[in-house]
């Protein structure tokens, strides 16, 4: 992963305006968001943004590009996820090592925040990124639910 350091916060605000993920937020709340709790990391295409087993806790926020999520035993894919969608909130929740693997289809741009960094996060910029959470995690265990219904 390269960090990305020279892309200016106006054409950050630009990729992150896109994204359904911070529809909730206001402009000045993008902004404190970008200018001072984040990061911006390109994953080269095959690149792998984390592996299974390390202890990193950063949830990735994927600003384009795409990620493919697998078990590093197996290599079965286990998911996609895409523009506006996260990965690694079960570390990032838990403080815990990877369950899975994260490898980049393409050529992704992702924007990672640190546990530490979102408990200095003004309490209503923190409290949309868990309901964010909470929100695409449901949306998990539902599509989950749904697959598991057809197996049966």
């Amino acid at each position: 992963m390269k960090l990305l350091e020279n892309i200016t916060t106006i054409k950050q605000l630009e990729i992150i305006n896109r994204l359904d993920f911070f529809k909730e937020f206001s402009l000045a709340e993008r902004q404190v968001l970008l200018e001072s709790f984040s990061h911006l990391y390109l994953i080269s295409q095959g690149k792998h943004a984390f592996k299974r087993f390390e202890q990193d806790n950063r949830l990735y926020i994927i600003l384009s590009g795409e990620l493919r999520i697998f078990s590093e035993k197996s290599h079965v894919d286990i998911g996609h996820v895409g523009p506006g969608e996260f990965v690694g909130e079960g570390a990032f929740i838990c403080h815990r090592e990877r369950s899975t693997s994260a490898q980049a289809v393409s050529d992704t741009i992702v924007l990672a925040i640190t546990s530490e960094a979102l408990t200095k996060l003004p309490a209503v910029i923190r409290e949309k990124i868990k309901d964010k959470i909470i929100a695409g995690m449901s949306e998990r265990i539902h599509k989950l639910n749904h697959y598991i219904e057809e197996q049966f």
